[in-house]
């Protein structure tokens, strides 16, 4: 499958660009999940209008929105933002994102009609809408590869065998990637369309080299919050992943699902942070033109266009 879908309908793969292979550009977070942590609510259609336009400036040209229906997605805000920024391609997901957030709903559901219901977001459109996702997204639990979990991983899987469409796993804290990997593989997702976001939570050399092993993409997406550790930790496994020849299975983005990490709405350090400073400072240590080029253009046109 070479072309793309995204908000507005599919594209090639050469007008992908500069892509944040994982964001979040509007989230209505559930009561129980507001309540708890209210930093959630990405809530602002003009704020988040304005950060886009930050991206756009700073050379980017594709964001993937991977906020799934269980962590707060409303189709039309997202578009309504997609729609101030005209020059940005939007690619959105289907399927969900993590037992946690779902609560009760993991159980009550059965999983054929979650097959159905993400099938539909993929082929006819998300909550009556003509939007169509062109993304499908699971989720699994800190070193928990449960039941619940494996039981999104097959939604997914299984969504995959209808449409085709690329598959964008969460890992929580960067655990339990290799075994999401096996399970799509296990039920038929091809390797190659396959990537396990947040692995830079876990900055180990061997996880990551095993699972892009397999074929499968890793995406580094901790860029900016200091929280996960140092920048020169990310880099330096980063470098040290291109030194041992897995660079054309990693992907980057900057995850920044909260208010506080985005300049409009008062936070930092911003949707264009990565695309600059981090930028800038790879440059200026080391890696090289066309290794930035790799990660940013071509590992990503790669993935979303299927080749192999």
């Amino acid at each position: 499958m070479s072309e793309i879908m995204t908000m507005r309908g599919p594209i090639a793969a050469d007008q992908l660009g500069v892509t944040d292979y994982h964001e979040h550009l509007y989230v209505e977070p559930a009561g129980w999940l507001h309540k708890l942590d209210p930093d959630f609510a990405l809530n602002s259609v003009t704020k988040s209008g304005e950060e886009l336009r930050r991206f756009s400036q700073a050379g980017g040209r594709t964001i993937c929105e991977l906020t799934a229906v269980d962590f707060g997605r409303n189709i039309n805000n997202i578009k309504a933002v997609a729609d101030l920024v005209p020059e940005v391609n939007v690619i959105v997901t289907a399927g969900y994102n993590r037992p946690y957030y779902m609560g009760h709903w993991i159980s009550s559901v059965s999983e054929a009609d979650m097959i159905r219901d993400t099938v539909r977001d993929l082929t006819v459109g998300i909550d009556g809408t003509d939007v169509k996702a062109g993304i499908i997204k699971c989720g699994t639990e800190y070193n928990n590869f449960n039941e619940k979990g494996q039981k999104l991983v097959r939604v997914a899987a299984a969504a995959y065998r209808e449409t085709g469409r690329p598959v964008i796993t969460h890992t929580t804290a960067g655990t339990m990637g290799y075994q999401q990997s096996e399970l799509l593989l296990e039920k038929g997702v091809d390797a190659h369309r396959i990537t396990l976001s947040h692995m830079d939570r876990n900055l180990d050399f061997h996880e990551h080299l095993r699972v892009t092993k397999l074929g499968v993409y890793i995406g580094f997406d901790s860029f900016g919050k200091a929280k996960y550790g140092p920048e020169t930790d990310r880099l330096n496994l980063l470098r040290k992943l291109i030194d041992a020849g897995a660079g054309n299975r990693i992907l980057i983005g900057n995850d920044l699902g909260r208010p506080s990490y985005w300049n409009a709405y008062g936070g930092g350090p911003g949707l264009d942070f990565l695309w600059t400073e981090i930028k800038s400072r790879m440059l200026e240590n080391g890696f090289t033109e066309t290794e930035w080029n790799m990660l940013a253009i071509d590992n990503p046109r790669r993935f979303f266009a299927g080749e192999v």
